[in-house]
């Protein structure tokens, strides 16, 4: 169940990292500098947590990833 859990968050940040450097590509520009480097710095973070196997830190990357992409997702 662990093991699943763990392919489970890991495909999901897989996911989310994959979208938002996408949107980051494409309407990076309307956001604030500072809120940009938050997103990139969110997205290397969970890419760095994906190197492991605790899917409980993957999750919590992949949350704070997505929270701070809601503000990229508010300018599209």
């Amino acid at each position: 169940k662990q093991r699943r859990e763990a392919v489970d968050a890991k495909n999901h940040a897989d996911a989310l990292v994959h979208s938002t450097e996408k949107a980051l590509a494409e309407h990076g520009s309307k956001v604030a500098e500072t809120e940009r480097r938050a997103i990139e710095d969110a997205v290397s973070d969970l890419k760095e947590a994906l190197k492991g196997d605790d899917a409980e830190a993957i999750k919590a990357k992949t949350n704070t990833l997505a929270q701070a992409s809601m503000k990229l997702g508010g300018t599209m």
